[in-house]
């Protein structure tokens, strides 16, 4: 088959691009109507985007932010309608509606069609940070969220107040500077004893690349001096402050085979909980120097867990985490161990054992939707093939499969001969059938007389009135601008508008 065209590779691109927000505009419609209508509201869904993490394939951040968009593009006619012409991107939206108010949709439309998504992307953050900022802004605002790198390496996002930045920039500075004095002290010396500094460059080098190998290096020290302060502030003040009654410190655990500590050649596994796999010689070195919990594994089950014990004992909430991996509610993500809960699916005052096969993890909110009625009244719980199995007091079934409309994908929509029903068992609001047992066949032919609301053409689900008139490619300019310049004038032009409407309401605007 040849190859096609570049030119029209091309169209087809931008043709495509154009379509796609299209129909991202008509999906973000229903999301709206969805949340609107309270339609995500099940046993353990807190809100539209925790629905739409759970059933559409999208981390709990993406889909608050879908949700945040559709939330915003009611009140945004303007906006909203440019979006569902293919005239503005998912980008410029999302980004727009992070400022837009009624008062200010048109002119931010006209500079948004105008720039490019990334001068936009700088447009609003020069906005929101020049806007007026107060406690409750920084309050609502505050967050810390780390994550695990591809390459093993920890990375930590933070969000903190002016005081609280400055004092944090400041700790880490003084460590970090400190260190430097200490490393060019050393340095000093070595040069009087004859020694070649570390990192010297060749004679044969020329000045250019020594000066630019120099830079290098120094921005490279600067950047360890300052993670190891920060390693170093976490250390010094783990045991700070510490009152009777608090909790203990945490710990790092690591999960590691018993005959890889023995042999590094050995078949298994070694890393730490959350994070990423470690040498046999970094698990050795972390038992002698540090304070760890090791969990000894040999074939997948964990040894040593004891299970006498009405409460969970420490070592089988370790083995439980292990096995369900955080909460086991599908679509939950929580899997710090402090909020986690073992749960008896058959309660221990009516027979149930605490052992492993009748435990399973909850976070605080699940745990507590369990056990927010009598027990005539709770949630009925079992496990069936590894799988939690949770039917409403009135036999309905809930939290079935995440991602369950991504089973089969287009292949698998009707028009194959196979039902797509089965896989929604437990999802509400779709699946309403009640009186369900709990057995690993439950979902067969679960949803045999309810309308499938995939069936049917997707441009007929995403366009009931009809699809629009869309142009083949969206406005380009992007020309460079003075962004500062433009964030003063639409501050300016903002503050009129709200002026403006102030006095025509007969109540002047008191000064920002």
């Amino acid at each position: 088959m040849p190859a096609r065209p570049l030119p029209e590779l091309a169209r087809d691109i931008t043709a495509g691009a154009v379509r796609l927000a299209a129909a991202t505009a008509a999906w973000l419609q229903l999301v709206a109507e969805f949340d609107r209508r309270d339609g995500w509201a099940a046993h353990g869904i807190k809100s539209c985007a925790h629905w739409l993490a759970w059933q559409c394939g999208m981390s709990p951040t993406t889909a608050r932010e879908h949700v945040r968009v559709a939330r915003a593009l009611v009140d945004l006619p303007l906006l909203s309608a440019a979006f569902a012409e293919g005239r503005l991107s998912y980008s410029k939206i999302r980004a727009v509606t992070r400022v837009a108010e009624p008062e200010t949709e048109q002119m931010l439309l006209e500079l948004a069609v105008e720039a490019t998504a990334s001068q936009l992307d700088r447009v609003v953050r020069g906005w929101r940070r020049s806007d007026r900022v107060d406690d409750e802004v920084v309050a609502e605002k505050r967050q810390f969220q780390h994550w695990w790198d591809d390459d093993g390496m920890l990375v930590v996002r933070m969000r903190l107040g002016p005081e609280e930045g400055a004092d944090f920039l400041a700790g880490v500075e003084s460590r970090a500077e400190a260190q430097a004095r200490r490393d060019r002290a050393e340095a000093k010396r070595a040069a009087s004893a004859g020694a070649p500094p570390a990192g010297a460059a060749t004679e044969t080098a020329g000045d250019e690349a020594v000066e630019r190998e120099e830079i290098a290096c120094a921005r490279e020290r600067t950047s360890a001096r300052r993670c190891a302060a920060v390693a170093a502030l976490a250390r010094a003040g783990d045991g700070a402050d510490r009152r009777p009654g608090d909790p203990p410190s945490r710990e790092v655990v690591v999960h590691v085979d018993a005959a890889v500590l023995a042999d590094d050649a050995a078949a298994g596994q070694a890393y730490l909980e959350g994070g990423p796999a470690l040498h046999p010689a970094q698990v050795r070195r972390m038992l002698c120097g540090a304070t760890v919990v090791t969990m000894l594994e040999r074939d997948r089950e964990v040894l040593g867990v004891g299970r006498t014990r009405r409460l969970a004992t420490r070592a089988q909430r370790r083995a439980l985490l292990r096995r369900d991996g955080g909460c086991a509610r599908p679509g939950c993500t929580e899997t710090r161990i402090e909020r986690l809960h073992a749960h008896h699916m058959r309660h221990w005052l009516f027979g149930g054992g605490t052992d492993i096969d009748n435990l399973v993890l909850l976070c605080d909110v699940d745990h507590g939707l369990v056990h927010d009625h009598d027990h005539d009244h709770d949630l009925v719980m079992s496990r069936r093939d590894g799988r939690l199995i949770v039917l409403a007091p009135d036999g309905r079934r809930v939290w079935g499969a995440g991602d369950a409309a991504f089973v089969a994908g287009l292949a698998g929509l009707p028009g194959t001969g196979e039902s797509v029903g089965d896989v929604f068992v437990g999802v509400q609001p779709i699946d309403e059938l009640a009186a369900r047992r709990p057995t690993s066949a439950a979902g067969a032919g679960a949803r045999g007389a309810v309308e499938d609301p995939l069936d049917g053409d997707l441009t007929r689900l995403l366009f009931p009135d009809g699809p629009p008139v869309l142009s083949e490619a969206m406005h380009v300019n992007g020309e460079r601008m003075n962004l500062d310049h433009v964030v003063w004038v639409l501050l300016h032009q903002r503050d009129l508008q709200r002026r403006l409407a102030a006095e025509a309401r007969g109540r002047p605007l008191a000064a920002a």
